[in-house]
Formats: structure tokens, sequence, C-alpha cells
């Protein structure tokens, strides 16, 4: 109840006690009255009379009780986080703070809403070596950085060689590797590569044009994966693609084939050890017939096998082909292979573990003189004959012929191929020539080990490890058994006892070899003899310089003295 009502309440009451006093005063004066019961008195006030001021209504405000945040605030245990009170724990509503402008409160930081709406993203600058964008790229990848590649962003070779890449990584580094301008080669072999990392692989080498080389051997990324990889490679120029070891197979040949065809220049291309048959080599000859500009093709580890007379052709047709590698593909071909020969700037032929005909060899000699660049041919580990090979070589004697190196190693040759080879290096233009080759076919047989040397050897070495006490020289042992024995034989058990007697132990089996090898007569009952004079025989071969000592001279007998006959002496009898 306000102050004003219960002020008018009191004054009704005062006026009613005063009527009861001067009624009861005037009805000693005169008689009673009677009593007039008041309901209802309007209150009579004065509109220049004013309450104090502490009463207005306008003024009192009532208070709400504080928040539990807002008591822990007075009482210093509770921190808002910023310096100011949120709005929501002032108790006036916004009419009331218009209505006091005396009444001043902090106003509201902006937490950044009007600059998100209204001010456009602030342009994060970053170098073009890409080595910050790698680290940031990480960062919102939750990756952990690979220090090598951070490090090589600024160097012109990047070598991640059996390094365990994250293949989720690999989009970082492509897209840090996009504006680079230093990096030309990016190697990444033997790190298994997801279809992903080939897409992103496949993006990076069309849009960075600096990127010259790219290696990925043994990455297995498989038929998918070279799809992705070389889909924007027909615009593409590059010194070296390497994608040896993939097992991508003949289907996923057929993306880089139409690249190729299309347009991509590649001036090293390695393909080896990826199951390719004889569909792809025809594939690429018909690439190779719309772009031939491979300089170095390796197709070595695949099953060509008889291979396709259309793409020997047409890489005969190249005018930039300088190394070719076909080896380990089980060739089985003829005189086709020989056409390789004519190509004018080949410097580099491996022909090597195929399985080429007499025909392609006979042929491959015939056209050496055509390869005026030719460096090195390699024939190694083919069945070729000792007088192919010799014609081979005869062919090295013309000064129209280049090659330096002339690889046969595996191929069996005759002694005359030997010789030829001597006489060959000897030439004035042939002195820097290497010329390789396998075993030497002989028509004769080879001398064996003489088995009298090595036993008598063998034991003449256990006796020369003994004590100076218990030497014995098995030279003059047996010289001597010889010389005083009256058979010139003797039995092996015989040998063993004078060797134990020695202090030497003889094991049997050298006892049965020494009686292998100096035979003597056989026993009645079937035992071995050793002959003694042959064994003298051939210890005076091998060492002449043991010799017994000569025996001295017998002595003189001496001269029988006559014995004196004694005089019998008698006796005379008394």
């Amino acid at each position: 109840m306000s102050p004003i009502f219960e002020k008018s309440k009191d004054c009704h009451l005062l006026g009613n006690r005063k009527t009861e006093k001067k009624m009861s005063s005037s009805s000693s004066n005169y008689s009673e009255v009677p009593q007039i019961e008041s309901i209802y008195e309007n209150p009579k006030s004065s509109s220049s009379e004013e309450p104090p001021i502490e009463e207005w209504s306008s003024l009192y405000l009532g208070t709400p009780p504080d928040s539990p945040k807002m008591v822990l605030y007075k009482q210093g245990l509770y921190d808002p986080g910023s310096g100011e009170i949120c709005a929501k724990y002032i108790g006036l509503s916004d009419s009331e703070v218009f209505r006091h402008p005396y009444s001043s409160y902090p106003r509201i930081k902006d937490p950044g809403i009007e600059t998100s709406l209204l001010d456009p993203e602030p342009q994060i600058l970053l170098n073009l070596n890409g080595q910050d964008l790698y680290l940031d790229l990480c960062e919102k990848m939750g990756l952990i950085p690979v220090r090598g590649f951070h490090k090589a962003l600024v160097e012109d070779v990047i070598n991640l060689q059996y390094y365990g890449v994250n293949p989720v990584g690999v989009r970082a580094m492509c897209l840090s590797l996009t504006n680079n301008k230093y990096v030309k080669r990016l190697d990444l072999s033997y790190n298994q590569l997801s279809e992903d990392a080939c897409y992103h692989l496949g993006e990076l080498l069309g849009d960075n044009f600096n990127l010259k080389e790219l290696v990925l051997t043994g990455c297995r990324i498989g038929t998918e994966g070279i799809r992705r990889l070389v889909v924007r490679l027909s615009a593409r120029t590059m010194k070296e693609l390497d994608l040896s070891k993939n097992e991508f197979g003949e289907t996923g040949f057929k993306y880089l084939a139409d690249q190729i065809a299309n347009g991509a220049v590649i001036k090293r291309l390695n393909l080896s050890n990826n199951d390719l048959g004889e569909g792809s080599a025809e594939e690429l000859a018909a690439a190779l017939e719309r772009n031939n500009t491979i300089k170095c093709l390796d197709l070595s580890w695949n099953q060509l096998f008889r291979g396709s007379t259309a793409f020997i052709i047409e890489l005969c047709r190249s005018r930039v082909l300088k190394e070719l590698n076909l080896a380990w593909n089980g060739l089985f071909v003829g005189r086709p292979i020989s056409y390789l020969l004519t190509v004018p700037t080949l410097t580099t032929l491996d022909l090597s573990n195929n399985k080429l005909i007499p025909r392609a060899i006979k042929a491959i000699a015939i056209r050496l003189r055509l390869a005026k660049k030719l460096h090195t041919l390699n024939l190694s580990h083919n069945p070729v004959t000792p007088a192919d090979a010799f014609l081979l070589l005869s062919k090295l004697r013309l000064k129209t012929v280049g090659i330096k190196v002339l690889l046969l190693d595996g191929v069996g040759v005759s002694k005359e191929f030997v010789d030829e080879r001597k006489e060959i290096l000897q030439l004035d233009y042939r002195t820097d020539t290497s010329v390789t080759y396998g075993h030497v076919i002989r028509n004769y047989t080879l001398s064996k080990p003489d088995l009298r040397a090595i036993v008598l050897k063998r034991i003449d070495f256990l006796t020369s490890r003994a004590s100076k006490k218990n030497q014995l020289d098995i030279g003059l042992y047996f010289l001597r058994e010889l010389k005083t024995r009256e058979a010139p034989h003797m039995m092996p058990r015989e040998l063993n006892r004078a060797m134990r007697q020695a202090g030497f132990v003889m094991d049997e089996g050298l006892l049965d070899e020494i009686g292998n090898a100096f035979p003597g007569p056989r026993l009645e009952t079937g035992g071995k003899t050793i002959n003694l004079q042959n064994v003298a025989d051939y210890i005076k071969r091998i060492w002449p310089e043991k010799k017994l000592p000569p025996t001295p001279p017998e002595p003189e007998p001496e001269p029988k003295r006559k014995k004196k006959k004694k005089r019998k002496k008698y006796f005379k009898i008394k």
C-alpha cells in the first residue's frame, strides 16, 4: 500500500474521533441527539500540500533479487571473462534506461559480427615456394609435415624414396607444389600411393609445368591409379616419367598410350615390370605412329614374347630414339629385331636375357655396319652359338662399326674367339673397346690333380707338426723301408703301426688313399699293399733333396790268428 493511501486513512480516523468528542461535550449542554452512523466520508485535501520527495511513486523502483552469478561476482568469486557485466544482469528495462538519462552504462563490445558481415576476409600472403602453404595445409588436415619435403621445396630435386609417405599427405604436397618454381624432379619411389594420391599428382602435372621429372617406381598404383595420373598429360612435355613396377597391366597402359597419341611428349619413359604383353606393344606402335618423340624407352621385365612387327617398325622410323631396353621379355623373333640397328640416333640397345634365334643374331651381325652411333650392344644370356659369337666379334675389325661395348655374358665361346678378341683389342682404333663373354668351350680334357702328390704332402704336413722329439720325415721313412725290407711292398697297417710308434695317428681314409695311389700286389686274403718302389720313385721326383745318408762301408774282416797247439803236459810218476 502506498504512503499516500495510508495517510488518507489516518485522516479519516482522526475526523471520527473529533466528532465523537464534540458530541460527548455537547451532551452535557443539550439533550441527547440521536447518533448517525458514518458510512463514508470524502477526505479533504489541499492541492498546495505535497508529500515528501521520498514518497513520490514515480521514483519508487522495485529491485529484483540478484542472480547467483551476480552474487558471486560481488563477492569476488566469479569472473565473467570480459571487463564488463553483461546487460542481462542489469535490473533495468530499456524504457527505464531512456527515462533516466543520468544513469550511464557501458556499451557491449562487438564480438566481430559487424566485421565478418561487412568487411572482406583478410588476404593471407604466402611465399611462392609453397613452404608456408604446406605447413598451413598440414595444420588444417591434421597431418604431420614431412621435414625432408618442406626443406626441399626451395631445391631442384625432392627425393622421398622409401620414406613411407602417407597417401593422404600427397594432397598437401601437390597443392604446395602447384606454383613452385624451383622443383624440377619429384621422386616418390617405393611409397604406396592410393587412387586419391594419383589424382592429385595428375592435377599437379596439369598445373605445374616447371616439374619435368616424376619417378614413381614401385608405388603399385594399379590400373585406376594410372588412369587418374595421366588424365592431363597430353598437354605436357616431360623429361622423364618412371612408372616401373606399378602392375597396371595392359588395361592401364591404354590410358597412357592415348595420352601419347594425343600429344604428350615424354623424352625418357620407363615401363619395366608392368605385365605388358603383345597387345601393349601394338597400342604403343599406334601411339608412336602419331607422336614418335620418345628418346629413351625401357620395356624390360615384361611379356612381349614374339613382340609386334608394327611396334619394331615404328621404333625404326624414330629419328630421336637413343636408348632402348627390351631385356627379360622372352623375345623369340628373327630378322625384324635387326631393323632396330637402322635407327640413326640409337646409342644403346639391350636385348639380354631373351630367346633370340640364330637367324636374328646373324642378321644383327650383318647390320652392325649400319649402326653408325651405336655404342653399346648387350646380347648376354641368349642362345648364341660359338660360331655366331665369333661372327659378331669379327665385325669389330671394321672401322665403320662404331660399337665400343659388346656384352656377351653367359654365352659360350671357342678358343678361337678368345684369340680373336685379343688381337682385335690390340688394334689402334679398338683400344677403348670392351668385349665380355661367358665360358670357353675347350676341345681337350683338363688335367686332373695328382692324387699321389696330395696324399704324400698330406702325410708330410701331419708329421711336420709334431714336436722335435717325435719328428718324422715321411720321405726318408719310405726310402729307408725300401732299403731295409726284403719285399718291395708293405701293408697299410704296418705303416699305421710305425706312425703310432712315432706318435702320430692316421685316419683310415688316408691309409686307404695311399694304398690306392701306390697299389702293390694283393694279398691272398684280398688286402691292399703299398708299392714301396713306386713311393720312392715319386718321392725322388717331388723331393729330390731327400736322400738317405750313405751307408758306411763294411769293415774288412780281421785275419784269423792261428791257435797255438797246447803241448800236453806229461807228469812223471815218481
